[in-house]
């Protein structure tokens, strides 16, 4: 997930966007569950039994590198950070996750809190000490690790992860960017490979790309002034036209605008300034936004930014104006960007305040390419068998490589699975001046801050939370009434066309959430 790219399509209202459903996974895990029924741990050992001799790989050079010139060794007594991610018990997890989707099932919809998660999936203790002492006694030094007993984080030399994990480091540079990468496969051998599911942070290659994409009023002499009478002109979408198309405002006719609920935003390294927060609210006609910065890798001082951060900030706070808004912040330098996710989402789950948190990074091609990323068995429904040959639009699955085309379906994880609104030509106060944007910074927040509305009417009816991805699937293939989706079926995004169903540019489409809370509530 390297990179940022706003994927567009022709629609009635306008171009929308499709992005994977990461902005509501944790709701799928906010609300208690039912008593575990699994006591199985990550590897199905108990706690003081030792684990087998085998050699796992647990890293893979980035795919967009190509092929690269020579490199210049690293300095041997450079210390470098690392993430060293434990195992999880991921087929009992999917399991339990397929009959918390399935209707009729004991535990539907009854969803697990961090904790159970931790005590049904997670290595226990004992497990997890025998990972600590494998790197001790190997040169490593132990930073922190975390409640969810995901990961271990800590710093070595070159010449200790050079030798521990069977691989050389090099520096490159390539169009004056400079960046880390290993050279060979790095594994781990003897007992504590099976404990240890991957290693994060043997190369700095993969960053974000702040590139909302800003549209004509900040390239033009006739640029959007910043008083409120300029708010909307020039056919930019408003709050009010966002909420109508996504029926946000029927939920407030019912009187759902997010009290009482809490919804986090993940920002890596891109700062925002309040001031053009408060400018958006006073226009959009609502009371200023409740935000609490949260610092996880280093401190974010408040600043202007590249326009991610304060576009995901004014969506949320525009369509769900009552919520508590929680930044999760990175400085974007104390750790790689994959090392930095991690943090995040750690942060999140030890916090537990958030209903549903907005991720708007990522690289969104229509197909998996890494085979760790299976495709779900709940991934089903008109259009998610429909075939694409890549070399008929010559797409190819690494750059600068045309030999080896993207083929789909490849039995990987496919997306987006739902749409929103991408066309720069959304209303944005930035820099003090209204401009017009759109991307994966407008589409992920916005389903965010539905979907968080949704999860407020759930909650007060007595209703389980709205869920994660396997739920918009089911909402989908069981529709009965209602129409949760706005099925787009004409346009492209230059590689994939849209069709009936889902499809590999816009996923099901985009929200109808007056709808999506009617299907839920009949459950």
């Amino acid at each position: 997930m390297n990179h940022k790219h706003n994927i567009t399509l022709w629609f009635p209202l306008q171009l929308v966007l499709g992005l994977t459903i990461i902005v509501l996974l944790v709701s799928a895990c906010s609300l208690p569950g039912a008593q575990s029924t699994t006591n199985t741990n990550a590897t199905g050992l108990t706690p003081t039994s030792t684990p087998k001799q085998s050699t796992r790989t647990v890293a893979s050079q980035p795919s967009g590198t190509g092929k690269l010139p020579s490199g210049i060794p690293l300095l041997q007594d450079e210390v470098k950070p690392l993430t060293f991610n434990l195992v999880y018990n991921d087929a009992a997890m999917e399991q339990d996750v397929a009959q918390i989707y399935t209707p009729g099932s004991s535990t539907f919809h009854q969803y697990l809190t961090p904790d159970q998660i931790v005590q049904r999936y997670a290595l226990s203790d004992v497990q997890r000490q025998q990972v600590m002492n494998w790197l001790t006694q190997n040169g490593y030094t132990i930073d922190s690790t975390d409640a969810q007993r995901t990961s271990i984080k800590v710093h070595a030399s070159v010449a200790t992860i050079e030798r521990t994990l069977h691989i050389k480091l090099n520096s490159y540079t390539i169009d004056n960017y400079q960046f880390f990468l290993q050279q060979g496969e790095p594994k781990l051998s003897g007992p504590v490979s099976s404990l240890v599911s991957s290693v994060i942070g043997l190369d700095n290659f993969a960053f974000p790309q702040f590139q909302p994409p800003f549209g004509f009023a900040l390239h033009t002499a006739t640029a959007l002034s910043s008083d409120c009478s300029k708010y909307g002109t020039r056919q930019t979408l408003t709050r009010n036209k966002l909420a109508a198309a996504y029926q946000v405002a029927q939920l407030y006719q019912q009187g759902y605008q997010g009290e009482g609920m809490t919804i986090g935003v993940a920002e890596f390294g891109d700062s925002y300034n309040p001031q053009d927060l408060a400018n958006y609210a006073a226009c959009v006609g609502i009371a200023p936004p409740h935000v609490q910065n949260i610092d996880v890798d280093g401190h974010l001082a408040a600043g202007t930014g590249q326009g991610e951060a304060i576009m995901d900030l004014e969506l949320i706070a525009g369509l769900a104006p009552k919520a508590q808004i929680l930044d999760y912040q990175t400085d974007g330098q104390s750790n790689s960007f994959a090392q930095s996710m991690v943090d995040v989402f750690n942060r999140v789950a030890e916090d537990h305040k958030v209903q549903v948190l907005s991720v708007s990074y990522g690289t969104f091609g229509g197909v998996s390419e890494n085979t760790d990323f299976k495709r779900p068995a709940w991934q089903v429904g008109t259009g998610t068998t429909t075939s694409y040959d890549g070399a008929l639009t010559h797409v190819f699955i690494r750059p600068l490589d045309f030999v080896n085309t993207v083929e789909a379906p490849n039995g990987l994880r496919q997306v987006p699975d739902v749409a929103a609104a991408a066309y720069p030509n959304i209303a944005i106060y930035y820099k003090g001046a209204w401009v017009a944007s759109g991307g994966t910074s407008a589409a992920a927040p916005i389903w965010a801050a539905g979907a968080l509305l949704v999860d407020q009417a759930l909650q007060q009816k007595g209703k389980p939370a709205l869920g994660g991805g396997p739920e918009f699937y089911s909402l989908a293939n069981h529709p009965g009434n209602f129409r949760p989706y706005n099925d787009i079926t004409i346009g492209d995004n230059l590689f994939y066309s849209a069709t009936k169903g889902w499809d590999y540019t816009t996923g099901w489409g985009s929200p109808n959430f007056n709808d999506i809370l009617q299907l839920e509530l009949n459950q």
